[in-house]
């Protein structure tokens, strides 16, 4: 989905914004806090429901406003959000309101590439865990189905860890039973997956750090050799006393491995933030071109691209990203670099001037 319109409306110091004819390369920049990057948190919104700097409404949504509104249009659909200051939103495509999000993010497949950030690789796996199921939901048709079954089975079982100490396995059993089934089904899917993502992987990192040999491996998060009921049954006390469920698919990880050593050393531990950097760009590139093979386009968003990366790794950036046909909104102090891309790239594009909340076209 390409966007050729977006308005927003009380986000942040953006009162009201009007953007037409949008192309391929969306170019906004101006001073620090001029509201650049609230443009990039807008269409966040937008496609996730959720912003990536807060969770909380009322620090995006203007002071003394009540809700904040984002709409968006391309030549197929139009999509519009009006979020709450409570929390709650009303979506609407093509004038008819849905109830789910999901519905929203089938349509538009958003990438947010943030060279300043480490934590995928640095943190916990959580983040790694949910970089493949962003993947997952995009390209594998039966993986939202099970994922919800499975959620909804650990939720119900860790409520009943947590409310009675005097749990039997009889007690458990259904839950069980359904982490089980679904577990294994979200077990075999991620690995399928990752077979298919490791070979678009290499090819970007090969691109972007060619001295380096760097791997996808799965750890599932349960023993795959006996099975997940046989850890559920086996971890029957130890779970009561932890008041949660420690095996299944939400432990999983996805490991980044190096070779060249006995060890395959964690990437976390062995390279420098710049390498990290651009490990975390082969890592999405490498996502966005799975999707592109499937005939889905994704929207990007770029924040401070000339902030973090050096000139010839953002040149190398935005020719990936526009070989892929992704529709790209970037942010940057320095426009001057950035123009330069572009024309050397021929690539279409339109630039706006951020000021005070206010955004204009400019002159390339």
């Amino acid at each position: 989905m390409q966007l050729t319109r977006l308005n927003i409306e009380r986000v942040r110091n953006l009162q009201a914004v009007a953007l037409q004819e949008l192309q391929p390369f969306n170019i906004f920049y101006g001073q620090n806090g001029s509201g650049k990057t609230s443009i990039l948190e807008a269409i966040h919104l937008l496609a996730t429901g959720r912003s990536f700097r807060t969770h909380i409404p009322k620090r995006y949504i203007q002071h003394h406003a009540e809700h904040a509104v984002i709409f968006a249009q391309s030549p197929q659909e139009r999509i519009g959000m009006q979020k709450f200051a409570s929390g709650e939103q009303l979506i609407k495509v093509n004038g008819d309101s849905i109830a789910s999000q999901s519905q929203l993010a089938k349509l538009l497949p958003l990438q947010l590439i943030d060279p300043q950030s480490t934590d995928i690789i640095d943190q916990g796996s959580k983040p790694r865990r949910q970089l493949l199921d962003w993947l997952m939901f995009h390209v594998e048709p039966e993986f939202y189905f099970a994922w919800q079954y499975y959620s909804r089975a650990l939720k119900q079982r860790n409520s009943l860890l947590k409310s009675r100490r005097n749990l039997s396995l009889a007690d458990l059993e259904p839950w069980n039973k359904m982490l089980s089934e679904y577990g294994e089904i979200l077990h075999s899917q991620r690995v399928a997956m990752i077979e298919q993502w490791q070979q678009f992987f290499q090819q970007d990192v090969r691109q972007l750090l060619p001295n380096l040999e760097i791997t996808l491996e799965y750890q599932a998060g349960f023993h795959i050799e006996q099975g997940l009921m046989q850890d559920l049954i086996q971890q029957h006390t130890k779970d009561i006393d932890r008041r949660y469920t420690e095996y299944g698919p939400h432990r999983a990880d996805l490991c980044l491995k190096i070779a060249g050593d006995a060890l395959r050393s964690d990437a976390a531990h062995v390279l420098s933030r710049g390498q990290k950097k651009l490990l975390i760009m082969a890592l999405k590139l490498s996502q966005i071109a799975m999707l592109h093979a499937a005939n889905k386009e994704t929207v990007v968003l770029l924040d401070d691209l000339t902030a973090e990366l050096d000139f010839a790794a953002q040149q190398r950036l935005i020719e990936r990203l526009s070989q892929l046909g992704s529709q790209v909104f970037m942010t940057t102090l320095d426009q001057s670099s950035v123009l330069k891309h572009v024309h050397d790239l021929s690539i279409s594009f339109q630039l706006f001037h951020v000021v005070h909340g206010q955004v204009s076209l400019a002159a390339p």
